[in-house]
């Protein structure tokens, strides 16, 4: 089993996915940043709704969850799989990708010439589990797995999402706070306030209210 089969087997199907970055998009909320890491937006003409994570620092991940269909797709800076080193996506990562999700591949903030991928793998109804490309050696290198990024929804812990979070803004984060909300308590004003008083509440409840997670 390759690095990129294993993360594929260790990941969510999309139903579970949806419900851990849903989790993960109202917790970011809750610290009330002005550039949070995740995003959201609803379903567009194309049909997929749409989360994003973004650390400021170069890498992010998009993950497209359609009716019938998802795509994962992430963008490592460091990566030696970087698209801007050869003006084109490393050989091999999108082999086998369906004709339906190819557009998701090329969106307005890519390069005309290229996505910023490094990571991508899609999943079908089929029951056959999240599939993806089969990246070749290239100069002698072998392509690298760059899902550290995603480690969230895999590792989805409450001692996992706490220590990212307290890693990423520099504070503690309260344990038990963490583990009430990804064992499915509705987010409130109170454990926002446990979380990172001061942020304003509304915003936060608009996004759960946005994300169909409702709000005590």
């Amino acid at each position: 089993m390759t690095a990129l089969s294993g993360f594929a087997a260790a990941l969510p199907e999309p139903a579970r996915l949806r419900e851990r970055l849903r989790t993960l998009t109202l917790l970011e909320a809750a610290f009330g940043s002005r550039w949070p890491r995740y995003a959201y937006a609803a379903a567009g003409e194309d049909g997929f709704e749409y989360f994003r994570y973004e650390n400021g620092g170069g890498d992010d991940y998009r993950v497209f969850l359609g009716r019938s269909s998802a795509f994962l797709r992430a963008f490592d800076h460091e990566s030696s799989l970087s698209p801007y080193d050869e003006e084109a996506v490393w050989p091999g990562l999108l082999d086998g990708l369906p004709d339906d999700l190819v557009p998701l591949t090329q969106l307005d903030d890519d390069e005309p010439e290229f996505p910023a991928l490094t990571l991508a793998l899609w999943h079908g109804h089929d029951g056959t589990g999240w599939r993806h490309g089969a990246p070749e050696p290239q100069d002698g290198a072998e392509a690298e797995l760059t899902a550290w990024m995603l480690e969230p929804l895999t590792l989805f812990t409450p001692a996992a999402v706490g220590e990212d979070l307290s890693h990423y803004y520099s504070r503690p984060v309260d344990a038990a706070t963490i583990e009430a909300v990804l064992d499915g308590e509705p987010l409130s004003r109170t454990l926002v306030e446990r979380l990172a008083s001061g942020t304003v509440w509304d915003p936060v409840e608009e996004l759960a209210h946005r994300l169909g997670a409702g709000s005590a």
